[in-house]
C-alpha cells in the first residue's frame, strides 16, 4: 500500500492536477485470465497372445458344451417330484378352462348350424334375432326351390290316370302297382290325398316313373304324420329325384317309420339283368359287324 492519501481541496481539481495524479490511485489491473484444457487419457490394455485367447475360448466351450448321456450321469433329478414350479397352474385357471370348454359344447350343441355356413354366402333371410351360426341361419348350403315334374299336358295326364290308376286307388285295394305310369309330382300329390286315413294299402310300386324331390318331400311328409299306417313296402327305385330325395327316403323316413321296407336303389337282380342284355347286345353288334 501507498502512502496515506492527502486531504482533497473542496471543488474540482484542475486539469493539470488530473494529470499529474499518480499512478496509486488508478484501480489495480488483473493478468489476463488463462484457459486449461483437461484431457483424459485413457490406458490402452496390453495385446494379449494369440495363444493365451484361444486356451480361454477353448475353456469357455468346454463348460457350455453338453455332454451326451449328462442326464443319466447326474445323480440329482432335474426336477424335484412336484415338478417344475413353472409348470404349475392355479386351481382358478383350471376352472374357467373347464367353464369355457363347457359353454362351447354347450353353444354347439344348440347351435347346429355350418360352420362358417361351409364358405358359402348366407342366406337373404339372415336374421338377428336367431344365433349366427343357428342351422337357421347358416344352412351351410345354398337353398333352391325342390326340383318337381308335372304333365306335359292334359292328353299325358288322361294317359297316366288310366285304368291302372283307377284301379290303384279303388278302395280295399291292398297293393297299389304303378310302376311305368309316367306318374310325376302332380300325381304324388293326388296319391297322398289317398293315402290318408287309408289302412288297407300294405305295398305301393311307383318305381320307374318322373317323380322328383318335391314329389319324394310330399310322399315322405304323409307317411311321416301317419298316412297308410300298415304300409310295410315302398319301391320308388329308378325315378329322377336327387340327393336329397335321397336323404329324406334313407335317413329321414326309416326314423318315422322304422317298420316300413324303403327300396329306393335298384335291386342287384335288375343291374346284372340289364348288364347282361347289354352284353348280348353288343356281342350281336360285333358279330353283325364282322
Amino acid at each position: 500500500q501507498g502512502p496515506p492519501a492527502a486531504p482533497r481541496p473542496a471543488g474540482p481539481l484542475p486539469a493539470r492536477a488530473r494529470a499529474r495524479s499518480p499512478s496509486w490511485l488508478d484501480p489495480p489491473s488483473r493478468p489476463p485470465a488463462a484457459m486449461v484444457f483437461v484431457e483424459e487419457v485413457e490406458e490402452d490394455e496390453a495385446p494379449q497372445p494369440e495363444a493365451e485367447k484361444e486356451n480361454k475360448t477353448s475353456e469357455a466351450e468346454s463348460k457350455t458344451k453338453i455332454k451326451k448321456g449328462f442326464l443319466q450321469e447326474n445323480s440329482e433329478p432335474l426336477y424335484p417330484a412336484e415338478g417344475s414350479p413353472e409348470g404349475v397352474v392355479h386351481p382358478d385357471t383350471h376352472k374357467a378352462h373347464a367353464e369355457h370348454k363347457m359353454n362351447e359344447d354347450i353353444n354347439k350343441g344348440m347351435n347346429k348350424g355350418a360352420p362358417d355356413n361351409n364358405g358359402i354366402e348366407r342366406p337373404p333371410w339372415y336374421t338377428k334375432d336367431w344365433p349366427k351360426d343357428c342351422q337357421y341361419n347358416s344352412p351351410g348350403c345354398q337353398l333352391d326351390p325342390l326340383e318337381t315334374s308335372g304333365h306335359a299336358s292334359d292328353i299325358h295326364k288322361q294317359m297316366v290316370r288310366g285304368d291302372r290308376w283307377a284301379e290303384a286307388m279303388a278302395p280295399g285295394v291292398k297293393s297299389m302297382r304303378l310302376s311305368f305310369t309316367q306318374a310325376c309330382d302332380e300325381d304324388v300329390a293326388d296319391l297322398v290325398e289317398r293315402l290318408k286315413g287309408n289302412s288297407d294299402v300294405t305295398e305301393i310300386d311307383l318305381s320307374h316313373n318322373h317323380i322328383k324331390d318335391a314329389g319324394i318331400q310330399k310322399l315322405v311328409g304323409a307317411l311321416a304324420s301317419g298316412a297308410a299306417p300298415n304300409l310295410k313296402e315302398l319301391k320308388l327305385y329308378s325315378n329322377e329325384f336327387g340327393e336329397l330325395g335321397k336323404v329324406m327316403l334313407t335317413q329321414g323316413l326309416p326314423v318315422l317309420r322304422k317298420k316300413l321296407e324303403v327300396q329306393w336303389e335298384e335291386p342287384s337282380w335288375m343291374k346284372n339283368a340289364r348288364a347282361s342284355k347289354a352284353q348280348a347286345e353288343g356281342r350281336g353288334d360285333l358279330q353283325a359287324t364282322e
